[in-house]
């Protein structure tokens, strides 16, 4: 397990870079995309290009263990949609 533990330092940019052996392992190229999962104190960086059940099985182990649920999942999404929306569209928002 200590030879796949390591460590990534964040710019002040908030961009990291993945090791080449990480990048081959999941097959990731130059522009591939990830998705980002915040569970906790932890950021799960998964593929984009995942198949859906292999995703869907991932975060429902990692959701269970930190005792989150879907409803509160789909609560945060609602919430984090408005605040863009509040963000991007302050003239729109208010009225």
């Amino acid at each position: 397990m200590a030879e796949r533990l390591k460590t990534i330092t964040m710019t002040s940019k908030g961009q990291v870079t993945l090791s080449s052996a990480a990048r081959k392992q999941l097959g990731l190229e130059k522009g591939a995309t990830l998705m980002e999962v915040v569970v906790g104190n932890c950021v799960i960086l998964m593929p984009q290009n995942e198949v859906a059940d292999q995703i869907r099985r991932r975060a429902q182990r990692a959701l269970a263990q930190a005792g989150v649920t879907v409803d509160e999942l789909e609560k945060e999404a609602e919430h984090l949609k408005e605040e863009r929306f509040k963000s991007d569209f302050p003239d729109l928002a208010a009225g």
